[in-house]
């Protein structure tokens, strides 16, 4: 009878020290996953706060893109509107400022440079082309984060 209470409590503080071990591996376990989240929290935020900045710039852009657009119809609608050289006095042949080839613009007088400004089409397809890498650049870092979690 005292053998098997022996070996009846040998087996119960085994059982105790496997369940100690157990705990102590489940804390252990726990803590990590703890670290983890903590871990994921912090890059959650800081894509978070990228994808924030990156739709700043993409607004900035838009609004440059926006911008330029009404620069360039009102342009447009100065250089179409406003009239050409015209001689004082053109109906008046025996004028002699004309004959002496003195004439004066009639509306405002548009001088080209030597560098000229890029046309719409290319302003705006740069643009796009620039938000296009924008968002491409955001995919890819929002995929490596997306990576870095698991």
């Amino acid at each position: 009878m005292r053998n098997q209470m022996e070996l009846r409590i040998k087996d119960l503080e085994s059982q105790v020290s496997t369940m100690k071990t157990s705990q102590d591996s489940t804390k252990t376990e726990l803590e990590t996953y703890r670290q983890l989240y903590l871990e994921e929290l912090k890059l959650i935020k800081s894509l978070r706060n990228m994808l924030n900045r990156t739709n700043e710039r993409l607004s900035e852009s838009n609004t440059k893109l926006l911008v330029e657009r009404q620069q360039h119809q009102t342009l447009l609608r100065t250089l179409t509107m406003s009239p050409g050289l015209e001689p004082p006095n053109c109906g008046d042949f025996e004028n002699n400022l004309v004959l002496n080839g003195n004439l004066t613009p009639r509306g405002n007088l548009v001088i080209p440079t030597l560098n000229p400004l890029p046309s719409y089409d290319d302003r705006e397809t740069s643009l796009w082309e620039m938000q296009r890498e924008l968002e491409e650049r955001i995919t890819r870092a929002l995929e490596e984060g997306a990576t870095e979690f698991e």
